[in-house]
């Protein structure tokens, strides 16, 4: 009987689930992107007029935990609220996840049962199948085994930069939070030091003695909590960047061994191993598109706090949810301590320049021992004011040491408990010149740190940070992160559509393969060749044995 080709009439049940599947999973990705886009567009809108709200307009979205109603909380990420309608973005990522797990799984239970409980359906037309499926199959497979290997390229790329660039920007936010730190401990160690300066008995007043205790403390308590904050956020977004690294080049090399594999096994015929692999394709690409609804939201969360950032730099806040960033140092403390050193630094000025006019530049008879030493020669110059012009015989405290010392004299000691005496032209001893060195250096120190304290009272060091973050580190990290997630995107569906066309091209070829088997076997040429040598046997003449 001849054999005629023809294409399928009845599709299994198996292929008309995949293709109700691909359906609504091309639909929701596209209402996905079309939300992505709409998201960050919204990085464009006016600020938020509310005093307390950050990005109010960008981060007004449907919040599913308040009836689906526009959440006006602004960027909070302490909120629940906040990340609820953040998520809700990705919900049509999630429901493509849900639909093809559910969907294809369920293909897969009926195709298994059919194969179990009704051997025999599968050789049921068996004698005919489709050339130009087989081809186009095959053509859309190289096509999509192509796009996934591309997409996994992309996202291989895109998750380097990514944590190169959230890496730097950690590193940026924590060396400025270090430095303040730094700052805010070495302004409490010169106040220490200026609390232990003098000149021999004479120091500074017991009153004053007392405030520097307590600003120490303060200051001491604020530098440990800021180190602390920042040494716990630094260290949990650095354990989540390698996490989610490690995670990302796992993905793009499964997915790209899967695709090759996938190809090379319906290339091959190999149904069995093609069909293994369609079950882990099913798992793969649900988690997979699981990770484009991380992203996703990840994305949207970075516009969210940059924009919030650039918001909160305009108009600074005493207090907001930026502080889980980087926090401002409180600001009455930071005020008071500043204060306190201008304090501190005026009586050591008043001290030293005490010492200075009463001790080292008074008149040798007019003083008794132990105050007169045989001081003699040129008088020690006095110490201005911090912040104020010297007058003609001042100096300032960064140039007092070297004035100073030109009026240093030897001296010798007529027994070893002895004080010291000038053997030489000079007005101050040794040991006189290494503790008015030592009060100098303590109040040019606090004078120092006045500029940084004021930076700190008004929370300008955090503005300059977040000035920065948004204008150098935010660009990278929005255009970055959406990298990840294109690439992620493409490579869960170039593997969704290589999975149905495993199933398909596979198909086609076992039908090919039993309609050649099938032409082999009722071919007529092959009877009619099996008739005539056994006519021709019938026919021979008979021969005579003996």
């Amino acid at each position: 009987m001849p054999f005629v080709i023809m294409a399928s009439r009845a599709p299994p049940l198996l292929l008309l689930l995949i293709v109700l599947s691909l359906v609504v999973l091309a639909a929701l990705l596209a209402a996905a992107a079309a939300d992505a886009s709409a998201v960050a567009g919204g990085g464009r809108s006016s600020p938020s007029t509310t005093t307390f709200v950050l990005a109010g307009e960008r981060t007004r979205r449907k919040d599913p935990l308040d009836g689906l109603r526009l959440y006006s909380g602004g960027w909070n990420i302490s909120d629940e609220h906040y990340w609820a309608s953040v998520g809700f973005t990705a919900a049509p990522v999630f429901a493509a996840a849900a639909i093809w797990f559910v969907v294809f799984g369920v293909s897969l239970f009926l195709a298994g049962c059919c194969f179990c409980c009704c051997p025999g359906s599968r050789r049921r037309g068996g004698g005919s199948y489709s050339c130009t499926a087989l081809v186009v199959s095959l053509v859309l497979l190289l096509a999509f085994t192509a796009a996934a290997a591309v997409g996994c390229g992309v996202l291989y790329d895109g998750q380097g930069r990514f944590d190169g660039s959230t890496a730097a920007t950690v590193e940026y936010v924590a060396g400025k939070s270090g430095d303040a730190v730094a700052s805010l401990r070495g302004f409490a160690s010169s106040m220490e030091a200026a609390k232990a300066a003098g000149v021999g008995p004479v120091s500074l007043p017991a009153s004053v003695k007392g405030s520097i205790d307590g600003v120490v403390r303060k200051m001491s308590s604020a530098a440990d909590e800021l180190a602390a904050h920042t040494a716990s956020n630094a260290a949990k977004i650095r354990d989540a960047l390698e996490t989610i690294r490690k995670i990302l080049i796992v993905v793009a090399a499964t997915m790209l061994i899967l695709a090759v594999l996938g190809l090379a096994f319906s290339i091959c015929g190999m149904e069995s191993l093609v069909y293994v692999l369609v079950f882990l394709g099913w798992i793969l690409v649900a988690a997979t598109l699981l990770l484009c609804v991380t992203f996703l939201l990840l994305h949207n969360v970075v516009g969210d706090t940059c924009a919030a950032m650039g918001e909160w730099v305009q108009r600074p806040q005493a207090r907001t949810a930026l502080d889980d960033i980087l926090p401002c140092v409180d600001t009455a403390a930071a005020a008071d301590a500043l204060a306190r050193s201008k304090d501190v630094t005026h009586h050591l000025v008043t001290v030293l320049n005490g010492v200075i006019a009463n001790v080292s530049n008074a008149a040798a008879d007019g003083l008794p021992p132990p105050l007169y030493y045989n001081q003699s020669g040129p008088p020690v110059p006095l110490l201005c004011s911090p912040g104020e012009r010297c007058a003609p015989g001042e100096v300032d405290l960064a140039a007092a040491p070297r004035a100073w010392r030109e009026r240093v004299c030897r001296t010798t000691r007529a027994a070893a408990a002895a004080p010291e005496v000038c053997a030489t032209v000079g007005r101050l001893t040794p040991a006189m010149y290494a503790q008015m060195v030592a009060a100098a250096s303590a109040c040019d120190a606090l004078s120092r740190y006045g500029p940084v304290l004021a930076d700190m009272a008004d929370c300008a060091f955090v503005r300059r940070a977040f000035r920065v973050v948004g204008d150098e580190h935010c660009p990278g990290l929005g255009r970055h992160s959406a990298e990840v997630y294109r690439g992620l995107l493409a490579v869960a569906v170039a593997a969704l559509a290589s999975v149905v066309l495993w199933v398909a091209h596979s198909r086609e070829r076992r039908r090919r393969r039993d309609a050649v088997e099938l032409r082999a076997a009722a071919s007529p040429y092959t009877v009619h060749h099996s008739h005539l040598e056994e006519g021709a046997l019938l026919k021979s003449p008979r021969m005579m044995y003996r």
